[in-house]
């Protein structure tokens, strides 16, 4: 009976993890297809930098959000601004389901027999969620920057994964890989655990919050974590570059204070805070709403 018992559990608790898994992928692709166009965006900011460092008297070639929108649809039609989102989506799923399922994980593990959370042990379980996502898919994020910029060269997916690892060998692929790691545990660590506190401190800690509830907190949570962790985005944007000259991390972010100042740090922020709220605000909200419709 004991036996029957523990299998029945396990099971149970397999197929919780599967349902979460799945609730976290599918909320991430349906998120990010609809915000592609500002990642677009954001994306053509960041990477300019790099041109203007080697060539100081270029001019801008985006400048306003509304300029960069019409010379992308001018010069390579609507479908530029979705450039990039099947390398997106495919890489979003693992992310966005590694990222929450591994966030459950760690407060389960951390949580207190009566379920109770610190803030530090938040902290720590978004951390380890975002770094854990990071680097699973991190050699996607790569290929999705360069399919993303204009006159790429690649053909698809798989001819970009190809002619990188030819030209540049494997390790290109994971460029800007400390960075990143760097960048998204401070990011992931706020993101989750100020949208967990937000939503306790409002609601309450038993509460079923509403989809229109879940997209406000997760608008505001994400636009906290983007805010304070941009800058450190914007030197893993530019080290994935095939043109990156910068010797590491601290030489990139010592670069960038000396051409640009703080400004450059924060260049393609606007595009981004407009990118960040409806994706998290849509991620969070269809996370909850597929957690309950699987009844998770």
């Amino acid at each position: 009976m004991r036996d029957s018992a523990s299998q029945k559990n396990l099971q149970t608790q397999t197929s919780d993890s599967f349902r979460l898994f799945l609730s976290g992928g599918l909320s991430g692709a349906v998120s990010r297809t609809l915000t592609s166009p500002l990642e677009r965006i954001k994306l053509l900011y960041q990477v300019q930098a790099i041109a203007q460092a080697t060539t100081p008297s270029a001019p801008l070639v985006y400048s306003t959000i509304l300029q960069t929108a019409h010379k992308i649809y001018r010069e390579e039609g609507v479908r530029a601004f979705w450039r990039g989102n099947g390398t997106n989506v495919i890489r979003i799923f693992p992310y966005s389901a590694v990222q929450f399922s591994t966030n459950d994980a760690c407060k389960r593990i951390m949580a207190s027999k009566d379920g109770q959370l610190h803030v530090s042990q938040r902290l720590l379980a978004g951390a380890c969620a975002g770094m854990s996502a990071t680097l699973v898919t991190h050699p996607l994020d790569v290929v999705r920057l360069r399919l993303s910029l204009p006159h790429a060269g690649y053909t698809g997916i798989a001819n970009a994964f190809v002619t990188i690892t030819r030209h540049e060998g494997a390790g290109a692929l994971f460029k800007g890989l400390r960075p990143a790691l760097i960048g998204m545990a401070p990011y992931a660590a706020l993101n989750f655990a100020s949208y967990d506190l937000l939503k306790r401190s409002i609601f309450g800690a038993d509460a079923r919050t509403l989809t229109v509830q879940n997209l406000g907190l997760g608008a505001a949570s994400g636009l906290l974590a983007a805010s304070v962790c941009f800058p450190l985005d914007t030197v893993r944007r530019q080290m994935q570059m095939r043109t990156c000259m910068y010797q590491g991390q601290a030489d990139a972010m010592a670069c960038i204070w000396r051409s640009e100042g703080l400004k450059g740090f924060y260049r393609g922020w606007a595009a981004n805070a407009l990118k960040v709220i409806p994706q998290n605000s849509i991620r969070f909200a269809a996370y909850e709403a597929l957690r309950s419709f699987l009844n998770v």
